[in-house]
């Protein structure tokens, strides 16, 4: 251990001192650690969130889409080829109308899918789909809601786009509410309502080809080089995964984390301010001894560096302290999900809370830097101890 680092710790931890100094030493303490501790419990409950719609996202639509102008029942095999897709699922999707109750209507996008495979593909909270003679149609909760519908109610589907040939007119197919789900995510419980195939056949007439595959790949698997796979074996496609769908959302909820951290390090801020005063106070206590470092040949730059170490060894104490007791709480809560949310408002019976190391080292940089500047500050205070050494000398 450096001399700088000694004298700084003798000073730091001598219970002789009293006062003002060590009062705000206590208050620059507690104050960086309930800010590293606010950042620490922001952050891993914005990660938690995004995590979970992550999920939703991926279980409503798949990890990659595959779309163009391209023949997909020739092509479609070669993706059994690539050994990262779990599955894929091909679909025709179009905007059309559900006629419901009492002429109620509603503009939702129609999506044409293999209605077996709908539930051990998509991970959506459905619940029991009845059997008919009719075509059956799986219809989002809000949908429902805003329809007044419940399973096993008669509707009629209708693609404007699609007219009939003869009388030019859309054409319509009565069907009954085999299932309703709920994603509980952005707007999918209104904007998409699944269809058979059979369906899709009768209603759009305009189509020829599908409109592109869902893919979901094996858990662990790296999305983009599976897009790479793709590309290279289907050329003119149009390969995108989860990210690139929806980069608009998590741009924002990047910027929100990014917000959150500022905000939340002006609590660590307030509490360097207190450092800074400690550290002056404590400078103006210690003249005699920094004047008797002086006498022994220590130059300003060993001074200051003491009274840098020092600020350093006080604010590495909060900022301990605060990771401490926020990666507490994050475990905790992750245990035993003692924080509850509704069910019905959010998509998860508690609070979720992740925290990831870059997130730990970020908060470590921010919490660290403003304890240094600090330090600096409050060291270049020394340079006025020069005159007042020759003073107490004197006497």
């Amino acid at each position: 251990m450096s001399f700088s680092s000694i004298i700084a710790r003798k000073f730091m931890f001598s219970r002789k001192e009293v006062g003002p100094s060590r009062f705000t030493g206590y208050i620059a303490i507690i104050g960086i650690a309930i800010g590293t501790m606010a950042m620490v419990l922001s952050i891993s409950v914005l990660n938690g969130f995004e995590s979970r719609i992550i999920e939703k996202i991926i279980g409503f639509e798949g990890d990659i889409k595959l779309s163009g102008n391209i023949d997909f029942e020739k092509k479609i095999d070669n993706l059994n080829s690539i050994d990262q897709i779990d599955d894929y699922l091909l679909y025709k999707e179009r905007k059309g109308l559900i006629l419901g109750k009492e002429n109620s209507t509603r503009m939702i996008n129609l999506k044409s899918v293999d209605i077996n495979k709908l539930r051990a593909f998509y991970e959506i909270n459905l619940n029991e789909v009845i059997d008919s003679d009719l075509p059956i149609v799986i219809i989002g909760k809000t949908t429902a809601s805003r329809l007044n519908l419940k399973t096993g109610d008669e509707i009629k589907l209708m693609s404007p786009l699609d007219q009939n040939l003869v009388w030019g007119l859309p054409r319509q197919v009565k069907c009954i509410v085999g299932g309703i789900f709920d994603v509980q995510v952005l707007d999918f419980n209104d904007r998409v309502a699944f269809i058979s195939s059979e369906v899709g056949k009768i209603l759009f007439t305009r189509k020829n080809n599908y409109d592109g595959v869902d893919i979901k790949i094996i858990e662990g698997s790296d999305a983009n080089n599976v897009k790479k796979s793709i590309v290279e074996l289907i050329p003119n496609s149009k390969v995108e995964t989860w990210k690139e769908l929806h980069g608009k959302l998590f741009s924002a909820m990047k910027l929100e984390r990014i917000g959150s951290l500022i905000v939340l390090s002006l609590i660590v801020l307030v509490g360097c301010f207190n450092l800074s005063t400690t550290l002056m106070l404590t400078t103006i206590q210690k003249i005699k001894q920094f004047g008797i470092l002086s006498a022994l040949g220590a130059t300003k730059k060993i001074i200051r560096d003491i009274v840098i170490r020092q600020g350093v060894f006080t604010g590495s104490i909060g900022i301990i302290v605060g990771f401490i007791v926020g990666f507490s709480a994050v475990l905790i809560q992750n245990i035993f999900g003692v924080i509850k949310l509704p069910d019905d408002i959010y998509f998860t019976s508690h609070l979720p809370m992740i925290i990831y190391v870059s997130d730990f080292l970020i908060i470590s940089l921010v919490a660290s830097g403003m304890v240094l500047l600090s330090s600096i500050i409050a060291a270049r205070r020394t340079d006025l101890i020069s005159t007042s050494n020759s003073i107490v000398l004197e006497k």
